[in-house]
C-alpha cells in the first residue's frame, strides 16, 4: 500500500492509501505498486486507474478511474503525487 494524492490547479481530486495505479505515460501505461523506484515523468491523454484495497482479504480490490487531459507523476517511498489536468 502506499499514499496517493492526485490534485488538479483547483481542487484535491483523491487522496487515499492503495494497492496500485496505472498511469497514461508518453510511452505507454506505466504501472506503479509499493516500492516502485522513485520517478518523475509527465502523463498524457488518458484514465488514471486507482485499485483500492479493502479491508477484508477475500473481497475484490475496488477500482476508481479518473480521466485526464495531461499532467505529471512524482513517485517517492511509500507516495505518489499526480498534479494532473482534467
Amino acid at each position: 500500500m502506499f499514499q496517493l494524492s492526485i490534485y488538479t490547479l483547483e481542487k484535491t481530486l483523491f487522496n487515499d492509501e492503495v494497492e496500485s495505479a496505472q498511469v497514461p505515460g508518453p510511452t505507454g501505461e506505466l504501472g506503479i505498486l509499493d516500492h516502485h523506484i522513485p520517478l518523475i515523468t509527465p502523463l498524457v491523454k488518458g484514465q488514471i486507474k486507482i485499485k483500492k484495497s479493502l479491508a477484508k482479504e477475500y473481497e475484490k480490490a475496488r477500482e476508481e478511474i479518473i480521466g485526464i487531459k495531461k499532467g505529471f507523476l512524482e513517485v517517492k517511498p511509500n507516495q505518489v503525487i499526480i498534479l494532473a489536468e482534467i
